[in-house]
């Protein structure tokens, strides 16, 4: 595993509300043939686990085996998912809409992710995260 800096932005907009979040954290990352493995603490606290292979990312957010996130992202397919607020779990299912990992000019690499998700046939919000990683 490689030490990496994490520059995350998360921009939410659920109904006609829209909220850009951006967040910093050190994380490490690892290449494995075609598997890349990337791993940190969301707010220094909650491990965050992904796995990416070839146009195929899964995030699992969470402390231990009871409570937390699963969610799998494939461009162009519907993905059941587990999400984890506040102690309550909604099971939800997501809509890859673009998953984009590239290296940058500068040497870092970036990891992009637009997804829309649904409870049932009610569009929750779309999602736009993007990663840099140095």
């Amino acid at each position: 595993m490689t030490k990496i800096n994490i520059d995350l932005t998360s921009k939410i907009t659920q109904e006609d509300e829209t909220e850009t979040f951006n967040r910093k954290a050190v994380g490490e990352i690892k290449f494995d043939d075609e598997i890349t493995r990337i791993s940190y603490l969301e707010n220094g606290e909650i491990p965050v686990k992904m796995l990416l292979k070839d146009n195929e990312l899964i995030i699992r957010r969470g402390v231990d085996s009871n409570n937390y996130s699963l969610m799998r992202f494939v461009p162009g397919e519907k993905q059941a998912c587990r999400y984890v607020a506040v102690g309550r779990q909604m099971d939800l299912t997501s809509v890859t809409n673009l998953l984009e990992y590239e290296d940058q000019k500068d040497g870092s690499q970036k990891l992009h992710v637009e997804y829309d998700l649904f409870s049932g046939l009610y569009l929750v919000g779309n999602y736009t995260v993007t990663l840099i990683f140095t």
